[in-house]
C-alpha cells in the first residue's frame, strides 16, 4: 500500500469515469440517477466537464506516480483524502434523498477506500518526519 500503487489506482477510476461522463454522460445517469428524467443540457454539461476534469487528474497522477517525497506529493495525497472524503458525503446524501440509484454505493465504497488508504500513506508521513525530527 504505496503512493505509486495508490495514484495508479485512483488514476484507473478517474480515467473509467472520466471517459464515461465525458463521452456518455447519458449513460452514467441511465444508471446511476433515481430519476434519469432530471438529464438535460445543463446536466450533461456539467458532466462532461467533470469528466474531462477527472481525465486531467488521471493523466497528473500518472506522471505523480513516480515523485519521490515532496510537498507536491503530498499535496495530491491530501487531494485525494478530501475528494473523496466530499464523494463519500456527496453520493450517500444522493442514495438517501432518493436522487442516486443504490448503484452509487460502489462509489462510496471506493471513496473509503481511497480514503482510508491515502489517510494512511500521509500518517506514514508524518510520523517519518517526527522521527527524523
Amino acid at each position: 500500500m504505496n503512493t505509486k500503487n495508490l495514484f495508479t489506482s485512483v488514476a484507473a477510476v478517474c480515467l473509467l469515469f472520466g471517459i464515461t461522463l465525458a463521452l456518455m454522460p447519458d449513460y452514467i445517469g441511465d444508471k446511476y440517477l433515481a430519476d434519469p428524467g432530471m438529464i438535460n443540457l445543463g446536466t450533461r454539461l456539467v458532466a462532461q466537464s467533470y469528466g474531462s476534469s477527472l481525465i486531467a487528474i488521471a493523466v497528473a497522477l500518472g506522471y505523480a506516480r513516480e515523485a519521490g517525497p515532496s510537498v507536491a506529493r503530498k499535496g495530491l495525497l491530501f487531494f485525494v483524502l478530501l475528494s473523496n472524503l466530499a464523494l463519500i458525503v456527496i453520493n450517500t446524501l444522493g442514495i438517501l434523498n432518493g436522487v442516486e440509484t443504490p448503484a452509487a454505493w460502489l462509489t462510496v465504497g471506493i471513496s473509503v477506500i481511497f480514503t482510508v488508504w491515502s489517510g494512511m500513506l500521509l500518517a506514514q508521513q508524518e510520523n517519518r518526519a517526527a522521527s527524523m525530527g
